[in-house]
């Protein structure tokens, strides 16, 4: 599916608005551990229960160019369950996420932000899936706090990037045109190759910014400093493999 020639996501956004608040209902030992983020690609900012768990998915889901949009606590996934007088009850889950990656088809996520890998329990793992499928979803249990230490430090950094600044625009393509004809330059390379023009220091946020946006790619399975080497590219294929850690992975549309 060509998510990115969408014209108009008001629908989505009524459907899959947030079905509960998030709160730390859960945690007896972290009380403050609810949060939100600045999307850009909602517009708007976006609650999570764990920072090792929703809020750091939340950075991939940002980062990954791939990504078009994401609605947290999208949907009401009814379950059966026996209560304590043996009698069967409907019950209500909410899953965390679902996310539209641009040439797949949906994707529900429900996430884990342990640092053990601990299974959703059979029934609503049983029903996210049927919910997924008869919607022609697919649906994944995801664990951000397994993905290597490494990977995770260069989200945070990379987050910090986000937002260009005022004086980025002017900038930008004579970056990317420069990055024509340097092989593989590193970050401070391709920086102090402005020096003539600019302080190198103005050029390092607007190069951390276009590796943020998906222009830039280094490999973001070493630190990503000022040392990394710089190709023109992206890195959602480097983020794929961090969307399936069960269950199944992101489906091509048909």
């Amino acid at each position: 599916m060509d998510w990115k020639s969408k014209n108009s996501w008001v629908q989505e956004d009524s459907m899959y608005s947030p079905k509960r608040k998030v709160n730390n209902k859960g945690s007896r030992e972290h009380e403050h551990i609810i949060g939100s983020i600045p999307s850009l690609k909602m517009n708007r900012s976006i609650g999570y229960e764990s920072f090792w768990g929703e809020c750091l998915f939340y950075y991939l889901l940002e980062i990954d160019p791939l990504t078009v949009r994401y609605y947290e606590q999208p949907v009401e996934v009814i379950y059966t369950e026996m209560n304590a007088q043996y009698a069967l009850v409907e019950k209500e889950h909410v899953p965390d996420t679902l996310v539209f990656r641009q040439n797949y088809r949906p994707h529900l996520f429900q996430v884990k932000g342990g640092n053990n890998f601990v299974e959703q329990k059979p029934h609503l793992f049983k029903a996210s899936s049927k919910y997924a499928q008869e919607h022609g979803w697919s649906y994944s249990v995801i664990y951000p706090k397994l993905i290597p230490s490494k990977v995770q430090s260069n989200l945070i950094l990379l987050m910090n990037y986000m937002k260009p600044r005022e004086y980025h625009d002017a900038w930008i393509q004579e970056i990317l045109n420069k990055m024509l004809y340097l092989k593989n330059p590193t970050v401070e390379h391709l920086a102090k190759s402005f020096s003539a023009k600019i302080d190198h220091r103005d050029i390092l946020p607007i190069i951390y910014h276009l590796i943020f946006r998906g222009d830039l790619r280094t490999d973001i399975f070493i630190p990503v400093n000022n040392c990394s080497v710089l190709e023109l590219g992206d890195l959602s294929k480097d983020l794929i493999t961090y969307f399936h850690l069960e269950g199944g992975p992101f489906v091509a549309s048909m």
